[in-house]
């Protein structure tokens, strides 16, 4: 593959990422409702699986920086998107809310690597002249996907089920891992 279709591809999966993980961090805020209705729980009770998310994501952003460094970029990205899908998934799955929590728990894990190691994939793979125009893009992406999750959420849980907010997440997942 030619190096301007690598860089292609390898930002669009970076992309993906980035959205992805910063739609999860704001798409339930709208859904509560919904959620709570269908764990038969208070939504303000549901504030916590957002909470739990960010605090995770939070914590994994440094580690996945070290694991980086020891294991390789590319290696650690692809893991945290396994991670993050089967968090995703487990989400949707959940039938309570401490199996809520606990996804959100193993979904802002692999969100911290796909925050952090984005922006190294796109340090290794993109000449210094051209990547404030790629930090650009992806500062585009994330500001769509921090006003859009709200949003997009309302507009999912109004239509279907709210389950979707993160099944929705799987043919991205797969995109980038097979891309990857």
């Amino acid at each position: 593959m030619q190096q301007g279709s690598r860089q292609l591809v390898v930002s669009l999966i970076v992309a993906c990422a980035m959205f992805m993980q910063n739609l999860d961090s704001t798409i339930i805020a709208t859904a509560l409702p919904a959620i709570g209705e269908s764990l038969g729980e208070n939504p303000l009770r549901l504030n916590v699986a957002i909470t739990c998310y960010l605090l995770s994501l939070a914590v994994f952003i440094p580690i996945s920086g070290w694991t980086a460094d020891r294991f390789g970029a590319r290696r650690v990205f692809t893991g945290a998107i396994i991670v993050f899908t089967l968090g995703s998934i487990a989400c949707g799955l959940s039938q309570s809310l401490p199996q809520l929590v606990a996804a959100r728990v193993l979904q802002g894990l692999g969100g911290g690597g796909l925050m952090t190691l984005s922006q190294a994939l796109i340090g290794e793979l993109v000449p210094p002249r051209e990547r404030i125009r790629f930090q650009g893009y992806f500062a585009l992406m994330f500001t769509c996907a921090s006003i859009g999750g709200p949003v997009i959420g309302g507009f999912v849980v109004s239509h279907t089920s709210w389950r979707w907010l993160f099944f929705a997440n799987l043919p991205f997942a797969a995109f980038a891992a097979c891309r990857h």
